[in-house]
């Protein structure tokens, strides 16, 4: 795997090394992409694992297929530690080291790019983390957020507990505690879920997770154990510091009322030992390693010590969360390399190819990833998909599916989607007394 690197390193042509160095590719010799991680920091624990995902599925492609219509990709990570100033310096590194892309693992960041990355034309990738504006295509042409929002995922949280209890009215009258961290994407959703709690008639409390440990951490959880809630949504996609759910024990609460989404990781969940059974967690793909593509990057990647990743560790939700991640940007690439007649592609062209991705069984087949995920048809105006979730759950050992297709009360959200679009179109024309800008090309002849 690669190791994080500063984005001011020369590129190269891509090379396959160690583990304890980095892959690298010139700009005239491989397709630059920018990775922004948390390997270091409070958000290690589940950063390594999306990171290694992301990182063993492109050096796979590398080295079974020579990368991309003759070009090699060329993972750029930058660390972060979960900082959204590191992040913001990463971005303008990756802007000046030319990168094609940007993942950048955190919904903090997803959301403070959401206007930069527009600026520059660098699709901003984030999957399973990106603002709900990230999937409006025709306000936001360079913005992505593959297969489902922070929002969508919320509302398959909601979806879950509706079904256990025989739909919305058997969530009527129940107490609900929202989680979250402590930052801007964390707060974020709290409107949507008042509006979405009182609709429902559920008693909805929220409290922020502190990243600072010791008492810190623990008060959030006391607060909600105090709030003898029924259940509990713990948002994990701007990321969790310290152990939130030894905390949730700690206080009492039962880990078997938790439906999470963006983590944690499965070390955490091994640690928390039989307290964590029946912890569950949104998702919207496979969690296993029973795929062709994965015996790939084991034989190619792994076993051939090209990689970071441990090899007991090499699947799992959040390194499959990687995985997927890389598939989106390769599918996006392959596709622009398609439209613009060449290999060497550049944002422009990586926008139009991303909104021509076509998921569907006969793709994941020919990927070697059969019923890793489900069909998903990105377009002009819809940069999401908005797929149905299910819930996986925690056995003490192993991830299993305990769920059905969750819609994620697509009806329900998209109308405060469509309001908060209005608002910031109202906010850009108060503040600049211009309208917003149009689509380099219009979504009706995209």
């Amino acid at each position: 795997m690669p190791l994080r690197s500063a984005l001011t390193a020369l590129l190269g042509a891509l090379v396959l090394t160690a583990p304890a160095q980095a892959q690298g590719a010139g700009g005239q010799d491989g397709l630059p992409v920018a990775l922004f991680t948390q390997r270091d920091g409070p958000l290690a624990a589940a950063g390594n694992a999306v990171a290694n995902g992301f990182s063993d599925y492109v050096a796979m492609i590398n080295r079974r297929d020579g990368g991309i219509g003759g070009l090699r990709i060329a993972v750029r990570e930058c660390e972060t530690g979960g900082e959204s100033a590191r992040a913001l310096a990463c971005y303008e590194e990756a802007k000046a080291a030319g990168a094609l892309a940007v993942s950048p693992w955190s919904a903090d960041t997803a959301a403070a790019l959401l206007m930069r990355t527009g600026a520059d034309r660098i699709p901003l990738v984030a999957v399973g983390n990106g603002p709900p504006l990230a999937a409006r295509g025709a306000v936001f042409p360079f913005a992505f957020a593959p297969p489902a929002t922070v929002w969508d995922g919320l509302g398959v949280a909601l979806a879950a507990l509706m079904e256990g209890l025989g739909g919305p009215e058997g969530l009527r009258g129940k107490r609900l505690a929202y989680l979250h961290r402590d930052s801007p994407a964390g707060r974020e959703p709290v409107r949507l879920l008042d509006a979405l709690a009182a609709d429902l008639g559920v008693a909805l409390r929220t409290y922020a997770l502190s990243p600072d440990p010791g008492e810190a951490a623990a008060a959030p959880w006391r607060a909600a154990k105090a709030g003898a809630p029924d259940y509990l949504i713990l948002d994990g996609s701007a990321g969790l510091a310290g152990s939130p759910l030894a905390e949730a024990a700690a206080a009492g609460l039962p880990l078997n009322r938790i439906v999470a989404l963006g983590g944690p990781g499965e070390a955490e969940l091994r640690r928390a030992g039989p307290a964590a059974r029946g912890f569950r967690e949104v998702t919207w793909h496979a969690v296993t390693d029973s795929f062709p593509a994965f015996d790939q990057i084991d034989l190619l990647v792994i076993d051939a010590g090209a990689s970071r990743t441990p090899k007991e560790e090499a699947t799992g939700l959040l390194y499959n969360r990687g995985v997927y991640n890389a598939v989106v940007v390769a599918e996006g690439i392959r596709n622009a390399q398609r439209l613009a007649g060449t290999a060497r592609v550049d944002g422009e062209t990586l926008r139009r190819g991303l909104e021509a991705v076509r998921l569907d069984g006969a793709r994941w087949k020919e990927l070697g990833l059969t019923g890793f995920g489900a069909s998903l048809t990105l377009t002009c105006a819809d940069h999401s998909g908005h797929l149905a979730g299910f819930l996986m759950e925690w056995t003490g050992a192993k991830w299993v599916q305990v769920s059905d297709k969750l819609n994620p009360l697509r009806q329900r959200v998209r109308p405060h989607v469509d309001a908060a679009v209005r608002d910031l179109l109202a906010r850009h024309a108060a503040e600049t007394g211009r309208p917003w800008p149009e689509r380099p090309d219009p979504c009706d002849r995209s």
